[in-house]
């Protein structure tokens, strides 16, 4: 497992960038709970914020019409893995994110990040780590899916549950990309 222990320090790492779910370090871990989006079992709950979702990217300076897409992004469902003793609790999470190539993307590439935020219970941000992203299109394919891992150390205090812990997932993204899905969002 990941990071620190004790001494009130939080730590969030990637455990690989693409690439299949580091499916290895799963089954190694000794876990008490399983994270599953719908199920949290002992394990701090875990959700995809609505709002960054998804990530739709326009070229600078443009008018945002849909040729103006360079790429869009979707954080599509997550699981993972938890172990937890009196003094930290460690999550394995796998973010299965998937990526469409827009018709402005002469590059081939889709440049953004995503974050994990662990929250206290009354929403309190105890830490917020992002994880910048270079995606690349082969050839000329419009769409692929990958996965990332990350690993999140959480020191817990004294008679603190794993329920006391929450951990949100989103991308990284301008107030105008946000506005632009809360948007695109009431109309469906």
């Amino acid at each position: 497992m990941s990071g620190f222990s004790g001494g009130g320090f939080l730590s969030i790492f990637r455990v690989c960038k693409f690439g299949a779910i580091a499916l290895a370090l799963l089954l190694l871990a000794a876990c008490q709970g399983q994270l599953e989006e719908g199920t949290v079992g002992n394990c701090p709950p875990t959700a995809i914020l609505d709002g960054p979702s998804e990530l739709t990217r326009y070229k600078p300076a443009s008018a945002k019409a849909p040729t103006d897409v360079l790429f869009r992004t979707k954080m599509t469902t997550f699981s993972g893995i938890c172990d937890f003793d009196a003094n930290s609790i460690d999550v394995e999470l796998n973010i299965s994110i998937e990526a469409v190539r827009g018709p402005a993307n002469t590059s081939g590439k889709a440049e953004f990040a995503y974050f994990v935020a662990i929250l206290k219970k009354d929403k309190t941000v105890l830490t917020r780590t992002k994880f910048p992203i270079i995606a690349e299109f082969v050839r000329q394919d419009a769409r692929f899916n990958f996965s990332e891992s990350v690993s999140a150390n959480i020191p817990r205090r004294k008679n603190d549950s794993t329920s006391d812990y929450i951990l949100y997932l989103g991308f990284e993204m301008t107030p105008e990309e946000l506005a632009h899905n809360r948007r695109r969002k009431r109309r469906r």
